[in-house]
């Protein structure tokens, strides 16, 4: 069964300051609790996030109802991104961790 906190939403209440901008868009996708993927891409790649997730993912994301299209049209519009989690997604093989650094 999944987990899905909007780890995403909550960072809007949370207090921004200068010193937490974003540096990296980090991603890390564990399967059996073995890591396969540990990307660290640039900030401003958050703005195309779709692009960069295979679709079958894309799928998972939907269907657990993560307003992945909303989050990547709100990261578009942020001049500077801070910070932040971005998104999670559980299963019982595979763990799926996307956020600002």
């Amino acid at each position: 069964m999944s987990k899905c906190p909007y780890t995403y939403f909550r960072s809007f209440f949370q207090k921004k300051s200068s010193d937490n901008k974003a540096a990296n868009l980090r991603v890390l996708v564990q399967r059996n609790n073995e890591t396969v993927v540990d990307v660290s891409l640039p900030a401003h790649s958050a703005r195309w996030l779709i692009e960069l997730i295979p679709d079958d993912v894309i799928a998972k994301i939907y269907a657990e109802g993560i307003p992945l299209k909303e989050i990547q049209d709100n990261l578009a519009k942020q001049e500077i991104l801070y910070a932040t989690d971005i998104f999670k997604l559980e299963e019982q093989d595979r763990k799926i961790i996307v956020w600002l650094q």
